[in-house]
């Protein structure tokens, strides 16, 4: 038989396991990692230094706050010609509470629009919907997002019987891992239906972001980007059809100061892109851009000018 002794010893072993198991339990289910936002946002950082919004000709932007609610903006764009052709744009924006509408209305007659809405603290609604004149294009996407404590979940539906799913979980301090589903059902010119899906992990801390996809259509996608400086950040990224065994890898940088904000980024398919933004005061700014295509030997260059009031 057991002594009082083992008795006790033995209580005391059970309850030091029990405790392990249920700490084990509470870093699985309630664990003080960040939060790792939107999977549509998992490489915000590589797409901020080579999406670069390059125009060509001048283009001159005026904004205007009517109250403290609404706002007006209009938008100039003068084009030498070719692909895209001089336009002007009419800009409202409202914004209550938890509310907030922004549209843009082209000469053209194209319309675009979004509601985005915070229901509770961590619910969010967002509707967008883009009105055209060409077949085909018109379209419209409904997406609610959850905010947990330590994971982010979306769901969208919308035109061309088109639905999908994300979800992106942290897993410790500086890792998080998430899947994404896209269905499109009706796809336009008699196209196939088609269903896509996303696998991802990505590694950030204060000065570096790594992001890698994987893709069912048989697609993968690569970005580092590092902070040197408070004002410098190099990146990487690179992106392989491995079907039609195309690659495209790109660098990049971008350098931000008292004196303005300077971004460039060269890839292997023969392109050169530059953005200068700089601030002339508190009201004004001033941007020049340069897109430099060597395989077509195609060169375009604007200056843009922005007013705030």
């Amino acid at each position: 038989s057991l002594r009082t002794d083992d008795l006790g010893e033995c209580e005391r072993l059970g309850t030091m396991e029990g405790t392990a198991k249920l700490s084990f339990f509470e870093r699985l289910v309630s664990s003080n990692n960040p939060n790792p936002g939107k999977f549509e946002d998992i490489g915000a950082e590589a797409r901020k230094v080579f999406q670069i919004d390059t125009f060509e000709g001048i283009k001159a932007e005026y904004q205007r706050g009517l109250s403290n609610s609404f706002g007006v903006s209009h938008t100039i764009h003068l084009s030498p010609g070719g692909d895209s052709p001089s336009t002007y744009e009419f800009g409202a924006n409202y914004s209550q509470g938890k509310h907030l509408l922004v549209s843009r209305t082209a000469a053209s007659g194209d319309v675009q629009a979004q509601y985005l809405c915070s229901v509770t603290p961590n619910l969010s609604l967002k509707a967008q919907a883009q009105l055209t004149g060409t077949p085909h294009q018109s379209n419209a996407m409904c997406n609610l997002d959850y905010k947990g404590s330590d994971w982010y979940g979306s769901l969208k539906f919308g035109s061309f019987a088109q639905w999908g799913i994300s979800y992106l979980q942290s897993v410790s301090q500086n890792l998080s891992l998430g899947v994404d589903l896209t269905y499109l059902g009706r796809l336009p010119y008699g196209q196939p239906p088609m269903c896509v899906s996303t696998a991802a992990i990505r590694y950030a801390d204060d000065n570096v972001a790594g992001v890698f996809q994987y893709s069912s259509n048989q697609r993968v996608q690569a970005s580092y980007v590092r902070r040197i400086k408070d004002y410098a950040t190099f990146a990487t990224e690179l992106s392989v059809d491995l079907e039609s065994r195309e690659s495209v890898c790109g660098l990049g940088y971008e350098y931000t100061g008292p004196m303005g904000s300077l971004k460039t980024n060269i890839t292997t398919d023969k392109k050169i892109t530059t953005l200068l933004e700089k601030p002339l005061s508190e009201l004004s700014a001033v941007s020049c851009s340069a897109e430099l295509d060597q395989k077509t030997g195609q060169c375009k260059y604007g200056v843009g000018i922005q007013f705030l009031q």
